[in-house]
């Protein structure tokens, strides 16, 4: 070989290597930690997020999981080195100062400032402040403690420490007026009435949860408690994730080539059913479905019926909450249900509530919605993505993630 093509071929393989080094330079590898937004990394490197998003086949920039390794594309030159670790920010910011509410009934509270502390014997309603806090950081007071979601044993640092004031509409005003009166009681429309009762005696009462249900209604209600608690940015970005689920599922729904009569029974017994005005409706209807019950409007409950209705209705897919007084093979062995679709086809269905019910009109609602796509229509939405979306929600709102058997996904 001449002295000539040494030197070009040893001048090509320096240049190549050096654009390599460059390249590998300017990129890096980030693992995901606990609070982690791609907007914080992004921040962090100076690289705006939805280029993470890209770079990383991210369809939805809300969906990142503790643990995923992210390539991060290079800043731009005049950016500063890049730090040797992105610190995570404190979280969204809260608010401070005089407050005023309007609540779900038209009610106008005022606050001196953000509640520090809620109580209420609602658990749905007070989920809200869960799900703003990330466990039990905004609650001192409880309804009964034995329906509690397991979810609360991994998120709540002292559930046992939390005192339960009463069940229900039976509240223990004494034990409240133990706790101090500076805390804010959250209510739903159908314990209206408690409202007054609180506040005679000191405690200011917010109605955040309406009867009727609707994922509306649910981002509603993390508004109103978000507001309460001066976490108006934090309700926003569960209300943003709540919203991206719902595109996402409805955008793949309207691919399904079937839409089953999906008939959602209530736990007391299986003549109950959700009705037009339940989050359960939507769910289905979102999902690719048709709530069998359509056109029942029974807001705040679950409606009853008898079995020569369902009958009529002869769905082709049950649903049953797994907190429910019965079972699916008590169902499937029942010979008055034996001529219904669903029962000979022994499509009858367990809907996760393993953690917490995913059919409750809370955010983990869109949790449901995507077991519910993937229950009637597995081959647009597979096992997989369900278990991967679910924990991007648990990260997002507790920094945790579950396995499926912990979630109820069987």
């Amino acid at each position: 070989m001449s002295m000539k093509r040494l030197i070009s071929v040893s001048l090509l393989v320096f240049l190549l290597l050096a654009t390599t080094c460059t390249a590998l330079a300017q990129e890096t590898v980030y693992t995901v930690k606990a609070g982690d937004t791609l907007a914080k990394i992004g921040k962090a490197y100076n690289v705006p997020y939805m280029e993470i998003a890209k770079k990383n086949n991210i369809k939805n920039p809300d969906l990142i999981l503790i643990g995923q390794r992210l390539v991060i594309p290079a800043a731009k030159e005049s950016a500063p080195a890049r730090p040797a670790e992105p610190k995570p920010a404190a979280g969204p910011v809260k608010e401070t100062g005089k407050i005023t509410v309007t609540d779900v009934v038209g009610r106008v509270v005022t606050l001196d400032r953000p509640a520090s502390k809620v109580l209420g014997t609602h658990n749905p309603s007070l989920n809200t402040a869960i799900v703003l806090g990330g466990g039990d950081k905004y609650i001192i007071g409880f309804g009964n403690k034995e329906m509690a979601d397991k979810l609360y044993d991994y998120v709540m640092d002292d559930y046992e420490g939390i005192v339960q004031i009463g069940k229900g509409r039976n509240v223990n005003y004494e034990t409240v007026l133990s706790l101090g009166t500076n805390n804010v009681a959250i209510l739903p429309e159908r314990f209206v009435d408690q409202a007054e009762q609180f506040e005679n005696i000191g405690v200011k009462a917010v109605v955040a949860l309406p009867n009727a249900e609707s994922f509306d209604t649910i981002k509603q209600s993390l508004t109103i408690v978000g507001k309460v608690l001066g976490e108006n940015e934090r309700a926003g970005q569960i209300n943003r994730f709540i919203d991206n689920s719902i595109s996402e599922i409805k955008t793949l729904a309207q691919k399904a080539k079937t839409q089953p009569k999906v008939l959602f029974l209530g736990s007391s017994s299986p003549y109950s059913v959700a009705s037009s005005s339940m989050i359960q409706s939507d769910i289905i209807e979102m999902a690719g479905g048709v709530n069998a019950a359509r056109g029942l409007n029974v807001k705040g409950a679950f409606a009853d019926v008898n079995i020569e209705q369902i009958i009529a209705w002869n769905p082709d897919v049950i649903w049953i909450p797994s907190y429910a007084n019965y079972t699916v093979e008590s169902l499937l062995k029942d010979p008055k249900w034996s001529s219904i679709k669903a029962i000979k086809n022994k499509a009858v269905y367990v809907f996760p509530s393993e953690l917490e019910p995913w059919d409750y009109p809370t955010a983990s609602a869109c949790l449901g919605l995507r077991w519910a796509l993937y229950n009637l229509h597995p081959e647009l939405y597979s096992r997989t993505s369900l278990i991967r979306d679910a924990n991007a929600f648990y990260n997002l709102v507790y920094g945790k993630t579950f396995t499926a058997e912990q979630m109820g996904i069987k």
